[in-house]
């Protein structure tokens, strides 16, 4: 498991180093090592600059985490096997978070729990006896150690303060559980050493019976840029969660264990500035709980990736800075409840979760000179299954809306930090056609043309070598990229009640020849109004499987759902010229989100200008039930021809 080390570090080093890829491969073992070799050097090459982990399996598949959102189910039907039998070792237990869930625990099982922390239980000194006021405790810490004849500095004067407010909240909380109706034991031991914490918890069976139960949430920070790191530094952040999960393990039965619950952090998902051990380390913790589920199938095993509470380790400084990137913290009464969510048995499935605000991302460095860059990509029919849903006089033919997204999505990714905001001058010059005579390998050239720390703008023309002198021009479009995106328009709802729809049968126009699109590409569900001034259309799409995406996967845009959007302009050319039509251009495209799959939306086209060649319109895509704006799309342009035939 301490391989997983090395994902808790790239992540951090992408984020201290932008301008060095910082990525962790994971090989299967029995993947041939040719192959092998072959991919590590794909991934040297990748341009996509905000990856930091890949794996490939034996048959040379690829792979990489993501998260994925659960809807919180009702807590009145959650159900956990733990009662008061139950006996739960807890590292780092007696303060914190992790004592405020001990706390929750208590309240709702009334179980048994055997406390591990640094701290030793100790008598109060009489100095500090009924003093609750802070001022007033570091002023008696002053006076003590002047009667001791020590100097009053205040490294001193708050480590003492800092012993008092550590013993009160040990006895309080231990206090606390006991007012329950539940146990607590309070052991002073070193987790990072397994015989002495083994030895430390055989005292204690006699009256708690045997563990049931692992919650490792013991912890420390040490936080410096990797460079000014010292191996004291790393041992002491590294060792308390890895050495001492390890502790807790040698330290039980393992065979009378139901549940272990593990503390790890976003920092471990992320990485984070500052904390390249700290991620590391619970990165480890991470692999560690899929280990310990394969092995043990019968426990219910989880990590907890938490964000940045509000309390514990999070200090006042921290949280400013916290705020000004917009991360949410965890609320210190709703953090115990989510975690006790966690133990019910309708969640044991998930090994890990994340719970609570994400860090901040990693942000492309955009000082220095304008650059340009190139990027190569092999693009195979056979590995894009979406293209049989586009065929035309039979050949498969690239969507210029997957080559806009291509070209977008290459600037998201080169740049990580920004997001898509504009795509301006979107056009066709040779459009990619699979007849057997196109080329295998194609080239995508961005040229920035302005960079900052709030924009980036960059133009990209995606091109092949035809064998002449310069190269085939395909596509070519500008990207302009924002640290932060404006307010997401929200528009009114169009009034659709007891309105007569244009075409009532919108399925008829994939089979009349109006459109040539297969099912991928079929989401026009009703054609509202349909007249000289535009069209209004009710969209919805199930969803197109990952695998049928091929190398256009949706992220920032939704190419399939985009092209839907523009099916908008070839039924209105169908309708009032008589004639097929395909999209050439765009004058520019705002962008706000993707759009979903699963969700009706509006597409609402407002034609601008239209003769006897071609037309171009204002195509907005917008939410069908909230208003909130997907996409708008400015001049959009479609050439027209009776002789075009699908």
């Amino acid at each position: 498991i301490g391989g997983g080390a090395l994902f808790g570090l790239t992540k951090s080093l992408n984020l201290e180093w932008p301008n060095v890829l910082c990525r962790t491969i994971d090989l299967a073992p029995a993947l041939n090592q040719k192959v092998a070799a072959n991919k590590i050097i794909q991934e040297l090459h990748d341009a996509d600059q905000s990856l930091t982990e890949s794996s490939y399996d034996e048959q040379g598949n690829r792979f990489t985490l993501a998260t994925q959102l659960s809807k919180a189910l009702h807590q009145e039907s959650l159900s956990a096997p733990i009662n008061s039998e139950s006996v739960f070792l807890v590292t780092g237990g007696a303060r914190g978070v992790t004592a405020d869930c001990v706390k929750t625990m208590a309240t709702t099982f009334k179980s048994s729990f055997i406390l591990v922390g640094r701290s030793k239980l100790m008598e109060e000194p009489t100095w500090s006896l009924g003093i609750t006021d802070g001022v007033e405790l570091k002023r008696k810490a002053m006076e003590e150690l002047k009667a001791k004849g020590e100097k009053p500095l205040p490294r001193a004067v708050g480590s003492m303060c800092n012993k008092v407010l550590a013993q009160r909240e040990i006895k309080a909380n231990l206090e606390f559980i006991h007012q329950q109706g539940a146990k607590a034991f309070y052991l002073s031991a070193d987790v990072t050493d397994a015989e002495s914490l083994k030895n430390a918890v055989s005292s204690v069976l006699s009256k708690t019976g045997p563990v049931t139960g692992i919650i490792h949430g013991a912890g420390r920070l040490a936080d410096k840029l990797i460079e000014n790191k010292t191996p004291g530094d790393f041992d002491a952040v590294y060792d308390v969660k890895v050495k001492g999960l390890l502790a807790a393990a040698a330290a039980v039965d393992i065979h009378k264990i139901k549940q272990v619950v593990l503390f790890s952090s976003v920092a471990g998902f992320y990485g984070n500035v500052g904390q390249s051990d700290y991620a590391m380390a619970n990165e480890v913790l991470n692999r560690a709980a899929y280990l310990f589920k394969k092995n043990h199938p019968d426990i219910h095993v989880v990590s907890i990736n938490w964000g940045a509470w509000d309390a514990g380790m999070v200090s006042p400084g921290l949280k400013k800075i916290f705020e000004a990137h917009g991360v949410s913290l965890v609320p210190s009464e709703e953090g115990p409840v989510a975690m006790l969510d966690q133990l019910s048995t309708q969640l044991e499935s998930q090994v890990q979760v994340i719970l609570g605000g994400t860090l901040p991302l990693a942000k492309a460095d955009t000082k220095g000179a304008l650059q340009t860059h190139t990027m190569w990509r092999n693009l195979e029919e056979a590995e894009n299954p979406f293209l049989q849903h586009h065929m035309i006089q039979g050949n498969a033919v690239l969507p210029i809306i997957h080559a806009s997204n291509w070209m977008a999505q290459a600037a998201v990714d080169f740049y990580p930090g920004f997001s898509l905001h504009k795509v301006k001058e979107a056009k066709l010059y040779k459009g990619i056609v699979f007849d057997g005579s196109e080329a295998k390998v194609y080239g995508l050239k961005m040229q920035e043309l302005e960079k900052s720390e709030e924009k980036v703008v960059v133009k990209i023309t995606i091109f092949s070598d035809s064998g002449a002198k310069l190269p085939l021009n395909h596509y070519g479009a500008e990207v302009c990229l924002l640290a932060k995106l404006p307010d997401t328009p929200i528009l009114p709802l169009p009034d659709v009640n007891n309105r007569p729809l244009a075409v009532p049968d919108a399925s008829i126009i994939y089979k009349d020849g109006t459109l040539f699109h297969g099912t991928d590409f079929q989401g026009v569900k009703q054609i509202i109004q349909l007249n000289e001034k535009g069209v209004l259309l009710l969209c919805e799409h199930p969803g197109v499987k990952v695998e049928r995406q091929g190398q256009f996967p949706v992220k920032a845009v939704n190419a399939f759902l985009t092209d839907i959007m523009y099916q908008s302009l070839l039924v209105w050319v169908r309708r009032f010229k008589d004639c097929a039509s395909l999209p050439l251009r765009t004058e520019w495209v705002e962008v706000y989100d993707a759009l979903p799959f699963g969700k009706p939306f509006y597409v609402a086209l407002e034609v601008v200008q239209v003769d006897d060649f071609g037309m171009e319109a204002d195509i907005t895509a917008f939410d069908a039930l909230t208003g909130k704006m997907y996409l708008k799309s400015h001049r959009a342009g479609v050439t027209m021809s009776r002789d075009l035939q699908w």
